[in-house]
């Protein structure tokens, strides 16, 4: 059986859109899933890059695409009371040091709670109403998601995610190999299939002969 780690971010739409198309995949490819929460903010900085929400035409855009998408596949959708939010309590909730055996559960408690039915998703006490009716030890939950090891792991998930050249949510991983975005889930279906298109050499070939030009100026 090959295995997935699936980086995601609770502040990310398209991670939402990600973790339930790839519920279909998994099954399909029979493929193990890692779920690694990570904090966009970091593999953002990291790489010099701007969030989409701090770019009010691409925010506007980007909830125009989702709201596009979600109603083509008859997907529950809305937004969480706020966005951004601090989407650190629900990340370490979700580890899988915190969560345990609980980890899909909890994560698919929390993406219908702040996806579905817009509770807010910086603020704790929503988040443990959500667990609690749902079933989830969400005091127990809570207090783990505070100890050193749950810091350690997220930290640690940030900078795996990082190593493989990881630059936003959702991210993929599959072996050594790379995929970005809820639409790479075809590509991934054709990597773990063996039918990659991907034309390597052709990829080095440019990657190395191609070098950057002067940036564009007026």
């Amino acid at each position: 059986m090959k295995s997935l780690n699936f980086y995601f971010d609770f502040l990310s739409p398209f991670s939402y859109f990600a973790w339930h198309n790839m519920q279909t995949l998994a099954k399909e490819l029979n493929l193990v899933v890692h779920y690694k929460p990570v904090a966009l903010g970091p593999l953002l900085n990291h790489w010099q890059i701007k969030g989409p929400g701090e770019i009010t035409p691409k925010r506007e855009f980007l909830l125009k695409q989702c709201l596009r998408y979600a109603a083509k596949l008859n997907l529950p959708f809305t937004t969480p009371k706020t966005h951004p939010f601090n989407s650190l309590y629900a990340l370490r909730l979700s580890l899988k040091g915190v969560a345990e055996q609980d980890q899909a559960r909890v994560i698919e408690t929390l993406w219908k709670a702040g996806w579905q039915t817009r509770i807010d998703m910086g603020e704790p006490d929503e988040l443990l109403k959500a667990l609690r009716e749902a079933g989830l030890p969400a005091d127990e939950l809570y207090e783990k998601s505070f100890t050193k090891e749950a810091k350690v792991e997220l930290k640690a998930n940030i900078n795996e995610a990082i190593s493989f050249g990881a630059f936003g949510v959702p991210s993929f991983v599959v072996g050594d190999e790379l995929f970005w975005g809820n639409d790479a889930l075809e590509a991934i279906r054709d990597y773990v299939l063996g039918k990659d298109p991907l034309d390597r050499a052709k990829f080095a070939s440019l990657l190395a002969e191609t070098p950057r030009a002067a940036a564009q100026a007026l």
